[in-house]
């Protein structure tokens, strides 16, 4: 019993202790890694629907974008992270903590925002296959292709979409928000009593 105090005691010691520039690094590996879990989930399928709604045209890669951007909130906060690691200045135990919090700000909201993303298009990508073209039309008559503008998505159906995916892609840009924020060099009250 007296091993397993000693043992809480030596990690209570490590938390308490932390080396900074661990947790900076951290900050820079958590970020990157919450930020493109969720950019791959909201692309798998994003993927799926660019696939599966030929009536959007082009237009049906637009959510894969949105979903990639996610990986690029994640980038820009693990760039910053890492250039404070440099060795020419020193930090203190509280910009390690900020800067671990930086990374875990802007990855959860981008892992977030990622599964609302694949959640919403997973759900869009089922009423499109529910959606049966034609289905009154006897295919011995149909011609063998169709015409250019049959079947197509309204304009109003696609910006509804894309609206809906703005939004919910907006939650990782106030995760991005955040972790700019904490990185930054002096707090906003350090500022002000300045």
């Amino acid at each position: 019993q007296k091993n397993d105090f000693k043992a809480i005691n030596r990690f209570r010691k490590f938390i308490i202790m932390s080396n900074p520039q661990f947790l900076t690094a951290l900050g820079a590996a958590i970020s990157i890694f919450l930020s493109s879990a969720g950019a791959s989930f909201g692309s798998i399928h994003a993927g799926v629907f660019a696939i599966r709604a030929s009536s959007w045209g082009w237009k049906s890669f637009c959510p894969i974008v949105i979903a990639g951007v996610l990986a690029i909130y994640g980038i820009i906060v693990a760039v910053i992270l890492c250039g404070k690691l440099n060795g020419a200045t020193s930090l203190s135990e509280m910009e390690g903590y900020k800067n671990l919090c930086s990374g875990l700000a802007v990855g959860s909201a981008c892992l977030t925002s990622g599964f609302g993303i694949g959640k919403f298009i997973r759900a869009q990508t089922e009423c499109l296959s529910q959606e049966k073209p034609n289905s009154g039309s006897d295919s011995q008559t149909e011609p063998l292709l169709n015409h250019r503008n049959e079947n197509r998505a309204s304009r109003c159906q696609i910006l509804k979409t894309l609206c809906v995916l703005v939004f919910i892609e907006a939650i990782g840009l106030y995760g991005l928000i955040v972790g700019l924020m904490l990185s930054s060099g002096k707090s906003s009250a350090t500022a002000l009593a300045e």
